[in-house]
């Protein structure tokens, strides 16, 4: 195969080999204001990125574990996690194919990661989630809801490929846009810690813009 036929670079990747930090290294403030509930165990974050919601856990003594779909990402992950000497373990791959072990995280994190697939996969990424919680382990949610602008351009651009569900072809892929119910629904056996929904203008990488948003930390129960 020639160079010309090659499969494009992934969108996430591409991104990442254009800065030399994408996300920067402030974690998510909700997740860090729960962090105390967190039992001691291993922690995954599924979209680990460069680490920054994940290593302040490592910098606390957990073993942390994470994937992501951007090789330069879990290779600058790596690389942060070497010099700080945490113990961290990350790996390339698809979320929604990730096999979550049973009963063995403390905390699960996904944060923005679950919008960039269709409604039935993160559905399915849900469910592996709950299942790979330890007793009191927490999950922590953040994904872009129907509230956000991208939400009513994107239905303008093309057909809806499921619920609330569409192509994005900047991204390559799809994206999907979450209700709070949505959100809830699947923990309705879980403690509900903190679930809030908004707008809000995100200054944390490229130009200042808003997003629509639902964040859910819920404890699973004993």
């Amino acid at each position: 195969m020639s160079e010309a036929e090659a499969d494009p670079v992934p969108a996430w990747e591409e991104a990442y080999r254009k800065v030399d930090l994408l996300w920067g290294l402030r974690p998510d403030s909700v997740l860090q204001s729960y962090c105390t509930l967190v039992p001691k165990g291993t922690i995954l974050d599924l979209g680990i990125g460069e680490g920054r919601n994940a290593f302040p856990f490592a910098q606390m003594g957990h073993a942390v574990e994470g994937v992501d779909t951007s090789p330069t990402a879990v290779e600058r992950c790596l690389s942060r996690a070497r010099e700080a000497g945490y113990r961290v373990r990350a790996q390339v791959g698809d979320l929604r194919q990730f096999s979550i072990d049973p009963k063995t995280y403390a905390l699960v994190i996904a944060a923005w990661t679950l919008n960039f697939m269709k409604k039935s996969e993160a559905a399915e990424v849900i469910e592996r989630v709950k299942t790979g919680l330890v007793p009191d382990g927490l999950v922590y949610l953040g994904v872009f809801s129907t509230a956000d602008p991208g939400f009513e351009r994107i239905k303008q651009a093309g057909p809806e490929v499921e619920e609330n569900t569409y192509v994005a072809p900047r991204l390559k892929g799809h994206v999907h846009y979450f209700t709070r119910k949505e959100v809830l629904g699947p923990f309705g056996d879980f403690r509900l810690i903190h679930c809030s929904e908004g707008e809000e203008l995100d200054v944390g990488h490229g130009k200042p813009h808003y997003h629509g948003f639902v964040t859910y930390v819920g404890q699973k129960h004993a």
